[in-house]
């Protein structure tokens, strides 16, 4: 079975699967997918457990929760989280070649992949036997609902106007309407013109200021900005989200990818000449970075500065080019 982000809520009750693959973007749209399938199975006496996936995961972890399971009856949900780029091929083989108890559930989080991805054998064993759920970034009818459900189920009043506003300043992008919804949380706001207001006024610098900043190339502006955005406790996965986009633009104009970058026709000019100015190994590097970046967010490590990754990243950007030092191994990028 393969069904949709749309698909998967337009029922009350959950598709019966023992493993469900959650799969694409944007983050925060696979994690409601994954409350929802939580909280249905959890009402239904599962214990839930989570693994974080990475390419060195030790296998014999979940090996040990199947034999448990296998000699006692306990009826569990097993969060897979992969972190890396895909999943490790261990883990694939072993999923493949091991029967599934019958009070066992799993859920695998996985990133972005390519088309290659859907043709391989874990895929179509998933869609042929299990539940795959694809993930993809919200547009139309479908987007102007999921914002308004979110701001409602949040007390938060607004109208078509200001509703009008928020998907403009995020070009429609809900992970950033997301952190919006946050950040008047932060600020016990409910009412969306309210915060608008607030924004415009009370904000000295916003993070689209450190984005046009960085675009122009001021060092000193940006990092003044980004210093700013700490002291206001400016949310760090937004700010990491503007900069990896503003990347992957530049990249994607660079090999003539597709889907198309939105890019306002103002700013083509700007975009074309930083083509020019960037190239492959920097743009990469940068993209690898972000990766690590989103990593130690994700795990909340206490022993990384994420502030200082991100001005690291902002001043490799605004100098169009790799510094102190970031390159370690090859595609394995870190901050000093």
């Amino acid at each position: 079975m393969k069904i949709n982000y749309k698909q998967f809520f337009e029922h009350r009750s959950i598709p019966e699967s023992s493993i469900y693959l959650l799969v694409g973007k944007p983050y925060h749209l696979q994690s409601e997918v994954q409350f929802h399938i939580e909280f249905k199975l959890k009402s239904e006496g599962l214990d839930i457990k989570t693994y974080l996936i990475d390419s060195d995961f030790n296998l014999d972890l979940i090996r040990n929760d199947f034999e448990t399971l296998s000699l006692f009856s306990e009826k569990k949900l097993i969060i897979l989280n992969v972190l890396s780029n895909t999943i490790p091929k261990l883990l694939l083989d072993f999923i493949l070649n091991t029967a599934i108890p019958k009070d066992l559930k799993i859920i695998i989080k996985v990133r972005p992949q390519t088309s290659a991805f859907k043709r391989n054998k874990f895929y179509s064993y998933i869609e042929k036997n299990h539940c795959v759920i694809e993930i993809i970034e919200l547009k139309g009818q479908i987007l102007q609902k999921w914002i308004e459900n979110k701001f409602q189920r949040n007390k938060v009043k607004f109208t078509k106007e200001s509703l009008a506003k928020i998907l403009e300043k995020n070009e429609g992008n809900t992970s950033a309407i997301a952190q919006e919804l946050y950040k008047m949380s932060l600020l016990k706001l409910d009412n969306v013109d309210s915060y608008i207001k607030y924004t415009q006024k009370s904000y000295k610098y916003t993070e689209y200021d450190l984005i046009d900043v960085a675009l122009e190339g001021n060092l000193s502006k940006s990092l003044k900005i980004l210093q700013y955005l700490n002291m206001v406790k400016s949310p760090e996965p937004y700010i990491l989200f503007l900069i990896h986009n503003e990347i992957k633009k530049v990249y994607y104009l660079m090999f003539d990818l597709s889907p198309k970058p939105f890019i306002s026709n103002y700013k083509k000019g700007l975009y074309n000449s930083l083509v020019n100015e960037f190239d492959k190994n920097t743009l990469e590097g940068m993209l690898e970075f972000c990766y690590s970046i989103d990593k130690s967010i994700k795990l909340g490590s206490n022993n990384i500065n994420i502030w200082h990754q991100l001005e690291t990243l902002v001043s490799c950007f605004v100098m169009r080019k790799l510094i102190n030092n970031s390159f370690n191994n090859k595609n394995t990028f870190y901050a000093d």
